[in-house]
């Protein structure tokens, strides 16, 4: 346990180190939060503008952010490094995600603490259940991020594989504007992606608001898509640790 601490504690010194994951992180959602939310003046983005900029910053850093250098380690051979002294490729994988979940939940923290100061937002009404919706949110984003990272065989198929994800995720999710304004076809699209059920979640459960279907199902379908994800992430760590694909 304390090597698997120490190890985690210098991963998250690198990642501050590493000006891209750095930007993925924290500079673009922190920038991009300030220049939105100095926009956004209708009441009903107002109110939830801490949840819609929170979902911002972890599809952001989770599938932007984490993929790229997981396929940087598997590429330059650190992974091999890492397995020829003992350490598997799954303990880098995990302590990799674990590092890059903390950091998304410390710009998830600035976002709903300053949102209310700096934008006079609406607190959560049920904080709790606010933070309950961040972390399982946090937990399936992570898992889809490091998903890519290790199913993308290089840096240019995982940069348009993040996008691919990436941005009908804020296009299609209702952060940007209601899903309702979409045609029907477009908003059972903006339903594969976490970030649309994480934003009902947020309205229904938080900020007991009107939703476009039920939280409890947006619950199930969000908490799969982690669950199916985590499974397909450690059968494909199975398979290079095995050296069936490189």
């Amino acid at each position: 346990m304390k090597a698997l601490l120490k190890f985690l504690w210098i991963q998250l010194k690198m990642d501050l180190r590493e000006k891209g994951t750095l930007m993925n992180y924290y500079v673009v959602p922190l920038l991009f939060y300030i220049l939105i939310g100095s926009v956004f003046s209708q009441p009903e983005t107002k109110s939830t503008l801490a949840a819609t900029m929170i979902i911002f910053a972890v599809t952001m850093g989770a599938v932007v952010g984490i993929p790229g250098p997981l396929v940087k380690m598997r590429e330059s051979g650190t992974l091999r490094a890492f397995s020829v002294n003992g350490i598997s490729n799954g303990m880098v994988t995990f302590v990799h995600a674990i590092s890059a979940f903390l950091h998304v939940l410390i710009v998830s923290v600035i976002i709903f603490c300053t949102s209310p100061l700096i934008f006079k937002s609406d607190n959560p009404t049920y904080p709790v259940l606010f933070f309950f919706v961040l972390l399982l949110f946090l937990f399936t984003s992570t898992a889809i991020g490091v998903l890519i990272g290790t199913v993308a065989r290089n840096q240019s198929f995982v940069t348009t594989f993040s996008q691919l994800v990436f941005l009908p995720s804020i296009l299609l999710s209702g952060i940007m504007f209601n899903t309702s304004m979409l045609p029907k076809v477009l908003m059972w699209v903006g339903r594969i992606f976490p970030a649309t059920h994480a934003m009902q979640m947020f309205k229904g459960l938080a900020f007991h608001r009107q939703t476009d279907y039920s939280s409890m199902i947006a619950l199930l379908a969000l908490t799969a898509i982690g669950v199916v994800a985590i499974t397909l992430t450690y059968l494909r760590i199975r398979q290079i640790s095995k050296g069936v694909l490189s």
